[in-house]
């Protein structure tokens, strides 16, 4: 955590490396409106999207997954950014160059932990335990799915635990605080470049129960979500009421590795936001209220 207008730090296990999960699309996104402002794309340009580009998850692949369509850069980045949409966040790696491209571009900027080194297709696939994968040209989603259907329960088991412990895509807590606090301050991207993320990254739908879970509903949160079987995460900056005792705003990343208890990861990050949201604005937030079913059991 940094409160952005100090510099106040706090970190619990901050420097240790985590999966990022879908956090990741965030340094994608940063990559891509940088080449917008460098003017080598242009958000009005259309991608195809074909029948090996689509993957599981989320809006695209529900309503196209056999592919044939056409997208703005502008639409992907919405819906990588908005949704967590993994079609889109893969397109957009694939248009600004590759996971090379963006950890380069990472260095230049002074971040050394953040790690971009697959794209989320074979991201899931490894995490599966998936061995057998012909060339990404030929991953329809049915292939996928049944790739993912024929791994042995061992295999998977396996697959997971390497996944926790790989460092490939990867960061600290405290770097990718970092990332935020820069980008909020302008430091990372143009003006107009900085104030369309953060808005694309206010308007997110994943996670409701994480960061944003126990706050007050009228609070300002931009942040980027990360789901696994076994990690959830969010990372995102938090506008303080002007009234607060500190005022201005904070960066949050709570990277959980839990292993299966998504319930209870999502109630850790939201209890950490809650906690800080309070003592910074030096006023309780009530408690949720537990229904009459909740209070019997």
């Amino acid at each position: 955590m940094i409160h952005l207008d100090s510099g106040a730090t706090l970190d619990i296990r901050g420097d240790e490396r985590f999966p990022m999960a879908s956090v990741v699309k965030l340094p994608i996104a940063i990559e891509l409106l940088m080449q917008v402002a460098e003017r080598k794309l242009t958000l009005d340009r259309v991608v195809w999207l074909g029948s090996a580009d689509i993957r599981p998850c989320c809006a695209i692949e529900r309503h196209h997954p056999n592919g044939g369509i056409a997208r703005t850069v502008a639409e992907l980045l919405t819906l990588a950014m908005v949704e967590s949409d993994n079609t889109a966040a893969d397109a957009l790696l694939k248009l600004v160059g590759g996971v090379e491209v963006v950890q380069r571009r990472l260095r230049s900027m002074g971040f050394e932990a953040i790690s971009v080194d697959r794209t989320e297709g074979q991201l899931l696939l490894d995490m599966a335990g998936v061995t057998n994968a012909p060339p990404p040209e030929q991953w329809t989603v049915e292939l996928q799915r049944r790739l993912v259907a024929e791994v042995d329960r061992v295999s998977l088991s396996q697959g997971r635990v390497r996944y926790l412990s790989d460092e490939r895509d990867t960061t600290t807590p405290v770097e990718m605080a970092r990332l935020l606090g820069r980008l909020q301050l302008g430091d990372l991207l143009p003006p107009a470049q900085t104030q369309l993320l953060l808005d694309l990254m206010m308007q997110t739908k994943t996670g409701t129960r994480r960061l944003k879970g126990r706050l007050p509903t009228d609070a300002i949160v931009a942040h980027k979500t990360g789901t696994t079987a076994v990690v959830i995460n969010d990372a995102g900056i938090i506008t303080l009421p002007s009234d607060s005792k500190i005022a201005g705003r904070f960066a949050l990343v709570v990277f959980v590795a839990d292993g299966s208890r998504i319930a209870a990861m999502e109630r850790v990050i939201a209890q950490l936001s809650a906690a800080a949201f309070e003592f910074f604005t030096g006023k309780a937030i009530p408690a949720p209220q537990r229904s009459a079913q909740q209070r019997r059991h």
